[in-house]
């Protein structure tokens, strides 16, 4: 009677433990089948603001825009990246006699970019080179709506080079959103420009430009969101 007492309880430990040996060994198949989800890349909008420098800045107050930028990861988990960005940004604007003039520049460039650091809080460099493209564009509409007209009053392009570098702070532990803060160079070669308030409409409809002469450098600082590709 103890004997087989005995045997029945052998019996019921090989089951509980072949019952629970699957859970490990699960486990451990599940395990070994994850893998870190790596980004491809990068890519962005952002508000900017800045202040031009050099000579530019005689005839310059101030610019405003935005910009936006994608960077292609070089190999997977490799902090270098291929940048490519565009700006467009407003350095003034006139209203006179119904015409409405506004004053800007977009640029375009691609270059590298480093980022350091995996966790919620990455730094990030890099260089572009490429075009800055500087215009004068006018809008005219009279009071009654009976005519109106656009037209480019001046342009130019010149080189651009920039260099520049911020910070991403990702918004959640699990989220590929992540706050963006950075600050940036422009150069530019020489070019032509008109400054606010050199578009003069004259009495019998024509329009007078004054155009200036530097390089149209500045000094941006931007504020957007990045977001991760994958």
């Amino acid at each position: 009677m103890l004997g087989s007492v005995g045997r029945k309880w052998e019996w019921i430990r090989v089951i509980a433990l072949i019952s629970l040996a699957p859970g490990p060994m699960a486990a451990q198949r599940y395990a070994s089948g994850l893998h870190e989800v790596r980004e491809m890349g990068t890519a962005g909008i952002n508000l900017a603001i800045g202040a031009p420098t050099g000579d530019f800045a005689q005839n310059v107050d101030a610019v405003g825009g935005f910009d936006a930028f994608a960077a292609v990861n070089l190999g997977a988990g490799s902090p270098m990246a291929l940048r490519f960005e565009g700006a467009y940004l407003v350095y003034g604007s006139d209203h006179q006699f119904d015409l409405n003039t506004t004053y800007s520049i977009a640029t375009f460039g691609f270059g590298p970019q480093v980022t350091l650091g995996q966790g919620p809080m990455r730094l990030y460099g890099f260089g572009t080179v490429g075009l800055s493209y500087i215009s004068a564009y006018s809008s005219f509409r009279d009071g009654c709506g009976c005519y109106s007209y656009s037209q480019t009053d001046f342009s130019d392009w010149t080189s651009a080079l920039q260099a520049g570098g911020g910070v991403l702070l990702t918004l959640g532990r699990r989220s590929s959103v992540s706050l963006d803060l950075g600050v940036r160079s422009l150069y530019s070669g020489f070019a032509n420009y008109v400054a606010p308030g050199d578009v003069q409409p004259q009495p019998n409809g024509d329009v007078i430009v004054y155009m200036s002469r530097a390089r149209p450098n500045l000094t941006v600082v931007h504020l957007g969101v990045s977001v991760g590709l994958r």
